[in-house]
Parts: structure tokens; C-alpha cells; sequence
């Protein structure tokens, strides 16, 4: 947990100075040590490590949402719901830490709502922009395999 913090601390300062894309750099590094010693903290602190995995989540969306990257924003909300599925699902679980669980996603259920209430549209649009992009590379490809 003390890498997890450290990191933490160091992207919030990122992002403070508005340096975002350092922000979602840092937390991810932060996500990615709070996924590799889950297991055990889980079971030492269960407390401590689903919100440390739940804030690198929300960290990651807001740091996106500052560059503009609504898309990559809502899939972290997307990761952070799926993370939280595969734990409850685990056997090994009692009612404590379900409840736990069910406290946590749905607090990343109501972060999400706000989310999609105030850049739902910019997701939709810049959706249908990578859509475009995407078809014209396509046809694109297309055009040169066939010459």
C-alpha cells in the first residue's frame, strides 16, 4: 500500500499543477500496484484495498476528463464496475466484505451518473468521431489493397 500512496500523492500533485496526462500515468502505476498486492491487502485490510483500487479508477476517469477523453474516461468507470464483479464473485467472501463491495460500486455507479450527465453527449460525439475516423481508415486500407 505504501507504493499505491506514493504514487497517489505524486499523480494528485499532477494534476493540481495540471499536468493530466502525468496524472493518468501516475495512476495508473498506482491501479496497477493497487491490482498486484490486492489479494493480500484484501484479505489484511479489505477496506483499504478495494477504495485504493476504486480511487485509481476514479482518478484515472477525472485525469481523462480533464484531457477531454471522455471515451477513455467512461471506460474507466466500465473497469472499475468489472473489477469490482470479479471480487464479488469470489468464494472466499463473507457478508462484510460483500457488503463492502456493493457500498463501493455503488458509489462508482453514482460518480458514473454525474459523469455521463455532464459529457454523455461529448462521449456520444467523439464516439461517432473515432466511428468516422475509423471507417476512413478502413477504406482507406481498402483503397490500397486493391491498387
Amino acid at each position: 500500500m505504501q507504493n499505491w500512496e506514493r504514487l497517489t500523492r505524486q499523480a494528485n500533485r499532477a494534476y493540481s499543477n495540471h499536468a493530466f496526462s502525468d496524472a493518468v500515468e501516475l495512476n495508473r502505476e498506482a491501479l496497477m500496484q493497487a491490482e498486484k498486492s490486492f489479494d493480500d491487502d484484501f484479505h489484511r485490510d479489505a477496506e483499504s484495498a478495494v477504495a485504493a483500487a476504486a480511487v485509481s479508477f476514479l482518478n484515472i476517469a477525472e485525469s481523462y476528463t480533464a484531457l477531454g477523453d471522455f471515451i477513455s474516461a467512461n471506460t474507466q468507470f466500465e473497469n472499475a464496475v468489472n473489477f469490482l464483479q470479479a471480487i464479488m464473485v469470489r468464494p472466499d467472501m463473507d457478508d462484510d466484505q460483500r457488503h463492502l463491495i456493493m457500498r463501493t460500486a455503488t458509489h462508482i455507479r453514482f460518480e458514473w451518473e454525474l459523469f455521463a450527465q455532464s459529457h454523455g453527449k461529448s462521449v456520444s460525439a467523439q464516439s461517432k468521431t473515432l466511428m468516422r475516423a475509423l471507417s476512413h481508415a478502413v477504406s482507406s486500407a481498402k483503397g490500397m489493397v486493391q491498387h
